[in-house]
């Protein structure tokens, strides 16, 4: 064992036999990356490859993630959407998932976030004008007062919930407080018997009655929400400041 060890140092010392072996681990180190490194990109160049899904993702995240796959992206457009944030990817193309070859042009479409608008003026205006005015916007009246006003002719709006300027979103619904005009202490109470019960509060605060109590009371013949009874008759002269209780029908526990 000893000779064979003095045998290989004395071999090492040839210089042509130091240059081989060199020769031949560098041949073999360079192989290796030919085979993990080199064949690879070079099979993979010219062929189809899956284009990644960067719809939903912010624009520069988006730009690094196709860059690092070989695309390049294009900025196309910008448009309005709800369900988006600003600066996010909401549609590409080609697709995400389509078969396309390294180096491919991806177009994108950018959200600008969800389209604001501009709450209007809407006091001094009848509420018919006003209702025009919000569907217009893509707005909508919410709930309705009634109250007198020796200023505001009747129908006309005095009070918004919604100040006039304000951006907010489309669908906002706004509440507004409407005049009955400068009435007489003591008025006629309507007829709201028969009713449903949205049209009863909208006819008594027409008028300038407030709803006191709602009882509801199970009728299987009648439409839930009508109103069975009203608490002051039909035509009596009440002062305006006087409630109005109503007893408006219900479905009967586990009817349909």
């Amino acid at each position: 064992m000893g000779n064979l060890w003095l045998r290989l140092q004395i071999l090492w010392q040839k210089q042509w036999l130091r240059i081989l072996v060199y020769a031949f681990a560098g041949f073999v180190v360079l192989a290796g990356l030919m085979d993990m490194v080199v064949m690879p990109l070079y099979t993979r160049h010219g062929q189809a490859i899956p284009l990644p899904d960067v719809t939903k993702m912010m624009y520069e995240d988006a730009k690094a993630k196709l860059s690092d796959e070989g695309f390049k992206i294009i900025r196309e457009e910008e448009r309005y959407d709800s369900a988006i944030p600003s600066g996010y990817v909401i549609e590409q193309n080609p697709k995400g998932g389509a078969l396309v070859k390294s180096g491919r042009q991806v177009y994108v479409i950018i959200s600008r976030g969800e389209l604001k608008v501009t709450m209007p003026d809407l006091t001094e205006k009848s509420i018919r004008e006003a209702t025009l005015q919000m569907n217009r916007l893509g707005l909508a009246i919410g709930s309705r007062r009634y109250e007198p006003s020796s200023y505001y002719f009747e129908n006309v709006v005095m009070h918004q919930s919604i100040s006039p300027g304000v951006e907010v979103s489309r669908g906002t619904r706004v509440d507004v407080t409407i005049s009955i005009g400068d009435v007489a202490e003591e008025i006629v109470v309507p007829l709201v018997e028969g009713r449903t019960l949205d049209d009863a509060k909208e006819r008594l605060g027409q008028k300038g009655f407030q709803i006191g109590t709602i009882t509801y009371q199970e009728m299987a013949s009648l439409l839930p929400e009508t109103v069975i009874k009203q608490s002051i008759a039909a035509g009596t002269l009440v002062n305006r400041e006087e409630k109005i209780d109503l007893i408006v029908s219900t479905l009967p526990r586990g009817g349909q």
